[in-house]
Order: C-alpha cells, then sequence, then structure tokens
C-alpha cells in the first residue's frame, strides 16, 4: 500500500503504534518520548528518547518510507544526521538490519508497517495514499463555530500542547535532574532560532552540577564566564562592543584555572546575527543568576517564584516576580541589552511551567499544579507569530477576539497548525475536531 510519507511523521508523532515494538535487528524498542518536530534542516524529530533492551539512548529521528531512502537521500555521507538514535521506517525491503550514518555506527531500524494500532490502519485504508496538498486556501476547523465553542476547542488544544512538553520533560528526567533540566532549557531558549542547539550543546558540557562542584572549589563567577566563553571558541567571536581588557582578562583566567581543559567543538552560527541575541551577550545576561543558583538549586530559585502564602495568585506580582529574577542588571552589560519580556515570556511557557507541573505531580504538591495551571490559562497574550497570523485567515471577526488576551489559546492555535495544517493533514484534524465537539 503506497502512502505519504509527511502521512509516516503523523504516524510517529501521535504514536499510532503497538506496545511491543522490536528493531529489525530483534532488540526490544520502548519509546519514553517520541521526539520534537524538526522545521528545519536535518533529521524529522529531535531530541527522542528511546529504550533499546532496556538501555536508554537520546537522539533524533529520521522517518523515511523504505530504509534504502536513507542513501537515496545521501544522509550516509551527511554529518549532520550522525545523532540519529533510530531510523524509522514504513517498509525495511532490504537485507539490512542496520543503517549506517557518516561515522560509521550502527542505527536500529523500526519497520512500522508491523507496528501500526488499529485506528491508524483505518485511516491508511481510507487516506494513505492522499498526498496532503492544499487546494485551497481553506481551513474547515472553525467553520460554525460560537466564540464560546471556539474558545473551548482552543483551551483544550493548549492544555494538549502543554501537556506534551511536559511528557518530553519526563522522560528527560531518566537521565537528569530538575537542575539541569531548567538549566538546559534557559540556555537553548537563549539560543533563539540561530543557535539553539549550539547553547544546549555548552549547557550540556558545562552542566550545572560541574558548576556546583566548581564553585565549591573556590571558582569565581569571572572564571566561571572565562570558562563558558574560552572552552567554546566565542573568545574568538567577541562583539567589538567589549573592552579589549576584559578579553585579555577573560584569557587569562581561562589560561590559569584548573578547574576544567576540555575544549567544546561548538559551531557557531554569527553572520547578521543581531549584537543582543549573540551568545555571549545571552550568557553574561544569564550568568548571575547561573552563579547564585550555583549555592544552593536553580530550580528551588525559580520555584519561589511561584510560592503565595493566598490560594490565588496574583498575577500582577506573578510578573513582577518573574521578569525581575531574569532581567537583574549586569555591570558588563548596558540596560538595553537586558533579556526581553517575550524571551522570559517564551522561557516560561516552553520551560519553567511544563517543569514546574511536572515537579508538582511527582511530588504531590496538587496547590503548586493548580496554581501552574491558572498561571498558564490566565497569561497575558504573547506577541502574534507567523503561524498565528496564518491561522487568523481561516477566523471570522469574533472568533479572532477569543484569544486575543490569553496565551494559552495561542498555544492552542500553535497545537493545531503543528500536529495538523503544518502538513496539510485535514482528515486527521477534521477526526480530532469532531471528538473534541462530542465531549463538550
Amino acid at each position: 500500500m503506497e502512502i505519504s510519507e509527511k502521512f509516516i511523521y503523523h504516524i510517529w508523532d501521535a504514536q499510532h503504534l503497538n506496545s511491543n515494538l522490536k528493531t529489525v535487528s530483534e532488540k526490544n524498542l520502548k519509546i519514553l518520548f517520541q521526539g520534537r518536530w524538526n522545521t528545519a534542516s536535518g533529521p524529522d524529530f529531535k531530541d527522542a528518547i528511546i529504550l533499546l533492551d532496556n538501555e536508554v539512548f537520546r537522539g533524533d529521528i529520521e522517518i523515511h518510507l523504505k530504509s534504502y531512502d536513507w542513501i537515496a537521500h545521501k544522509h550516509h555521507e551527511d554529518k549532520n544526521f550522525n545523532n540519529v538514535a533510530l531510523h524509522v521506517v514504513y517498509q525495511n525491503k532490504t537485507n539490512e538490519k542496520f543503517t549506517i550514518d557518516e561515522s560509521g555506527k550502527l542505527i536500529e531500524i523500526l519497520e512500522l508497517s508491523k507496528y501500526l494500532d488499529r485506528d491508524i490502519s483505518k485511516l491508511i485504508k481510507k487516506y494513505g495514499k492522499s498526498k496532503f496538498e492544499v487546494k485551497d486556501e481553506f481551513c474547515g476547523y472553525f467553520a460554525a463555530l460560537s466564540s464560546e465553542v471556539t474558545e473551548k476547542l482552543l483551551l483544550d488544544n493548549g492544555i494538549r500542547r502543554l501537556e506534551r512538553k511536559i511528557k518530553r520533560f519526563s522522560a528527560e528526567l531518566v537521565m537528569s535532574d530538575f537542575d539541569q533540566l531548567i538549566y538546559m532549557g534557559i540556555f537553548e531558549a537563549l539560543g533563539y532560532s540561530k543557535n539553539k542547539f549550539q547553547m544546549l550543546q555548552l549547557a550540556r558540557k558545562i552542566s550545572f552540577p560541574m558548576i556546583k562542584k566548581y564553585r565549591e572549589n573556590g571558582m569565581t563567577k569571572e572564571q566561571l564566564i572565562s570558562l563558558f566563553i574560552c572552552s567554546s571558541n566565542l573568545i574568538e567571536h567577541i562583539p567589538s562592543t567589549f573592552p579589549k581588557a576584559i578579553i585579555h582578562k577573560w584569557i587569562h583566567l581561562y589560561s590559569t584555572q584548573d578547574f576544567c581543559s576540555e575544549k567544546i567543538l561548538i559551531d557557531w552560527v554569527l553572520f547578521r546575527i543581531r549584537p543582543v541575541n549573540h551568545p555571549v551577550i545571552r550568557i553574561i545576561q544569564i550568568i548571575d543568576i547561573i552563579w547564585e543558583a550555583a549555592s544552593n538549586s536553580l530550580f528551588n530559585q525559580v520555584v519561589r517564584i511561584f510560592s503565595f502564602s493566598e490560594s490565588k495568585i496574583e498575577m500582577k506580582e506573578f510578573y513582577r516576580r518573574l521578569y525581575d529574577f531574569f532581567r537583574s542588571k549586569n555591570e558588563l552589560l548596558p540596560e538595553r541589552y537586558l533579556m526581553g519580556k517575550t524571551r522570559i515570556d517564551t522561557i516560561l511557557f516552553n520551560i519553567i511551567l511544563p517543569l514546574i507541573i511536572l515537579f508538582a505531580e511527582e511530588n504531590g504538591y496538587e496547590k503548586l499544579k493548580k496554581s501552574s495551571y491558572n498561571i498558564y490559562t490566565s497569561y497575558h497574550a504573547l506577541p502574534h507569530n507567523y503561524i498565528i497570523n496564518h491561522m487568523q485567515k481561516f477566523m471570522q471577526p469574533s472568533q479572532k477576539k477569543v484569544f486575543k488576551n490569553k496565551a494559552a489559546l495561542q498555544q492552542g492555535v500553535l497545537n493545531i497548525y503543528f500536529e495538523y495544517c503544518k502538513d496539510h493533514n485535514c482528515k486527521l484534524c477534521h477526526e480530532h475536531r469532531k471528538n473534541q465537539l462530542e465531549l463538550m
């Protein structure tokens, strides 16, 4: 049966699979986290977490219709695919039990066609040959819906998007802790679109437990700055606004410290980057928070933002605490380089809230969990992006007003787009919408 490769993406993303998975080489396979859909170049899903014969692996997922597409697409010659942990194919028509990447590493193969659940098998029979091409600029998701129903659907989708993030962090806890997860998440967010992966690499190499240990052994804050900047070779790309005396000082501090000598190979993307988004600026912006937290716990400092004596959280006070936490003045940076509130909002929604809720669930803190969900559903709207603007074209004026003031409803729009609209899976979207309406 011929089906679209884009359809396979959604099978994988929604995990329409049986539970007893085995790779082609007969290893037992369990998917802890299917990964994040990659909208840029490279593997189809990033940062997946899987169990192979009860051993945890973290890496990327590449998806093809047939296993030989790996070579046809020349991934075996591409270093960008060397972090692939699992090659997912609809059919494996070769005798090979493994895929081989550019470095020579063997990659396990999962043949999806053997493990589809009943629901997706029915959909494949009905829609599997669809190419998911947009014929007209029309979306029926919002058609004939009242403002009240639209708000309920968007809130449901917004919660789904939040819970997917919680699930991702829950899987990552297998190999980490709350301090390191929030530390990595903040660094990744400060990489913006061009250096997200690079900043995440840096946070993994110079981990929060390492920083705590170095501080206990006498490392100073300036030595920590020099470690970040010199070990990652950012010292060769310092913005011209920094005095040469400071640059020479960092070089000297790094060369004379004996805490860590490892060089971190990171391919920074610095061409035409805005000065405020330069990795060096972002590291210095966050260094005071990291340094202060290293004497105790970064996660505990963030939890304090959510600590209210009253049962009801005052949003005005919450905003003040959140922005003050991330916008402390730094003697090395002018005030115009303080972290923007929009970036802080992004960190809250993508990193902090999912982790706080997960922490509350893990420890049975129902009050903290409830208040965190209340913050999520009460939070002010964020600036529109190109996806929100695109989706608004399919709404009536009254429907546009629904999510004008609530970020959770905007998140619902984003969830609809990434789950269905991005690859034109209108049939699956229609089924989901129908199920949502039936539950109301």
